[in-house]
Order: C-alpha cells, then sequence, then structure tokens
C-alpha cells in the first residue's frame, strides 16, 4: 500500500500501529503488505474496532496493537495482540468483505488463481 495511505492509518490511530523501532513483538516495521483497493476495508475496520478495543481494554488493562496487516491466500490479514470475541467478529467478517474487494482498485472483485491466489477485479486480473 502506498505510503501516503498508510501514513493516515497510522496518523488516525497511532497507538495502534507501531511502525518504528523494534520488529519484535510488533511486525509492523514492515508497513502493511497488500494492495492500495483494500485502504477503505482496513480503515472501516479500525473504525468498527474502536469501541470494542475501549471496551476490551478497560477490561484488560492492555492496550491493543496491530502486529500486522498483510494480504494472505488472497484475502486481508490483520494480526493483533489480543483479541476477544467481539474484535474477532470484526476482523473476519473484514477478510471475508475481502475476497469480494479488488486488492488493486477497490472495486468489486473475486478470488483468483490455482497455485498463488488473489482478489482483483475482472480489469486488474487482465492487466496481469
Amino acid at each position: 500500500m502506498r505510503k501516503e495511505l498508510e501514513q493516515r492509518l497510522v496518523e488516525r490511530w497511532p497507538t495502534w500501529f507501531n511502525l518504528e523501532g523494534e520488529s519484535h513483538p510488533m511486525l509492523m516495521p514492515y508497513s502493511f503488505a497488500h494492495g492500495d483497493g483494500w485502504f477503505d476495508l482496513v480503515w472501516t475496520l479500525c473504525e468498527r474496532l474502536e469501541a470494542v478495543v475501549a471496551v476490551a481494554e478497560t477490561e484488560t488493562g492492555r492496550s491493543f496493537g496491530v502486529l500486522q496487516v498483510k494480504e494472505k491466500f488472497g484475502g486481508l490479514r490483520f494480526y493483533t495482540n489480543y483479541r476477544n470475541d467481539a474484535i474477532s467478529a470484526l476482523i473476519e467478517a473484514a477478510a471475508i468483505e475481502s475476497i469480494h474487494t479488488c486488492e488493486v482498485c477497490g472495486g468489486p472483485g473475486r478470488l483468483r488463481g490455482t497455485s498463488w491466489l488473489e482478489t482483483k477485479c475482472d480489469e486488474h486480473a487482465n492487466a496481469s
């Protein structure tokens, strides 16, 4: 994903995304490993997580952090330092939505491929 899009996420949720320093235990120094087309999907997921995370942080006393955001097997993966059922449900919903969203442009897409899976619209699938 382009750096300017990454920066928007980091600026909006600075305590969640640590892009500086040691890579252990956070993998975010390796950045967001997916295409620009999933930016809105990740942004919406973070917005939906805000209230749920606030409750979880109050209940557990732990700070929420995102470990890694990437594409794997054609779908969005959003790894965090802890989850509860509500956090897991929101992340799973975004993962399911990602296999219907072109990773390049954000338009309607579908999971494609046999050995290497990717989610793309018809236009971007044909451009590969």
